[in-house]
């Protein structure tokens, strides 16, 4: 048995922050059922292709879930997405701020037949304010909340990892969970309100604290990076992460470093800059190879700078168990593992990522539909 077994969850979402969150729900035993357009979700579309309609970015992110289609334009799609939510526990849905809504489907109107749901919305900027019905991807919210200016000079880079995108995913995890906990101790759903914006604040909460407390004080703004706490170029090009916040760690710095003088001088923050450029130099009389080796297996906070493709390969991440594979119809598939690990009722990969409407049959018989009404409703464009 698995920790979610048994909550039905109703996934209307189309891109990653809906997406993640669903697959972390149903890595976890919940009946996740997939609803799309009959167009498909987008993402299906992306490069790379694993085979037609479907990228690797989809199988990724929708395994351990049924897929059906449903086109809520026709009052046959309407009525079917209407009949999945009256059963449903969860509804998790990633549309603009009254979308839904047009075709009775917002939250008071899916409230009022089923008060149990858990009706969760991630959107961009939320229900309210000007920004509300504005295009929000990750790099465009970020940006606008000054997570993307990623060191002091200002410079700012395209980050691998959607920070907004998948925090959200995962707020609105903790968000569902928490209105399901609810829900046992009053019987009643609630809606649970996930943004973009939001989230990116909220991943600066210390950032944010230390900046009014400077502010208070009149001290200077402390940085993101200082000389013992920065990353340091090789002489082979290559980096290092230098992560010396403790003394004792800053001590073993200027000693490797041949730097004794400056072992007093951690906090002087005064001639930070000179600090900074003097390591940097030291660091690029060596290649990283060399550093490393240097350093040993002693228990030191400098550490290389890895490549996507060198992390999956490193002793750590096997370690890890966090990559497997599994045998499915379409091929062997690999996946990322699920991170939270719980002792008794672990998560795990049951299914891959559905096709296009690979089980809207099953799930409509399962809703009392017949072949005959099924057909018909092939034959309307509703499904």
């Amino acid at each position: 048995m698995k920790a979610l077994a048994g909550i039905k969850v109703i996934d209307f979402s189309k891109w990653l922050p809906g997406q993640y969150c669903g697959m972390v729900l149903g890595d976890f035993g919940a009946d996740v059922i997939k609803v799309e357009t009959p167009a498909g979700d987008a993402t299906r579309g992306f490069f790379p292709a694993a085979l037609p309609g479907m990228s690797y970015w989809h199988l990724a992110l929708n395994r351990n879930k049924r897929g059906i289609t449903a086109d809520i334009r026709t009052e046959g799609g309407r009525k079917l997405l209407l009949q999945l939510l009256a059963e449903a526990d969860v509804f998790l849905e990633g549309f603009r701020p009254g979308y839904l809504e047009r075709y009775g489907l917002d939250y008071a109107a899916v409230k009022a037949i089923n008060p149990r749901l858990v009706y969760c919305s991630i959107t961009g900027f939320g229900q309210n304010g000007a920004y509300r019905h504005k295009p929000a991807h990750d790099l465009n919210v970020i940006g606008l909340a000054g997570l993307n200016s990623l060191d002091d000079a200002g410079s700012a880079c395209v980050s691998e990892v959607q920070v907004s995108a998948l925090g959200s995913s995962l707020n609105a995890v903790s968000g569902i969970l928490l209105a399901l906990l609810a829900r046992e101790r009053t019987g009643e759903g609630q809606a649970v309100d996930i943004n973009l914006y939001n989230t990116s604040l909220s991943l600066q909460t210390t950032g944010i604290s230390s900046l009014w407390g400077c502010k208070a004080t009149g001290c200077q703004p402390f940085g993101r990076t200082a000389h013992y706490y920065n990353i340091y170029r090789t002489q082979d090009g290559r980096y290092l992460s230098v992560g010396t916040i403790e003394p004792k760690f800053w001590r073993r710095l200027c000693g490797l470093l041949g730097c004794e003088d400056l072992i007093d001088r951690q906090y002087d923050f005064e001639h930070g800059g000179e600090l900074q450029e003097r390591l940097a130099a030291v660091f690029q009389t060596k290649t990283q190879g060399d550093w490393l080796e240097l350093i040993g297996a002693e228990e030191f906070c400098v550490t290389p700078v890895c490549s996507l493709e060198e992390a999956l390969d490193s002793e750590l991440t096997q370690q890890s168990a966090m990559l497997t594979q599994r045998q499915e119809d379409i091929g062997t598939l690999q996946y990322v593992q699920p991170a939270i690990r719980l002792s008794e009722m672990p998560g795990s990969i049951e299914r891959r990522a559905p096709l296009l409407g690979e089980h809207t049959a099953e799930v409509l018989a399962e809703l009392g539909y017949s072949e005959a009404e099924i057909m018909r409703l092939q034959e309307t464009g509703a499904i």
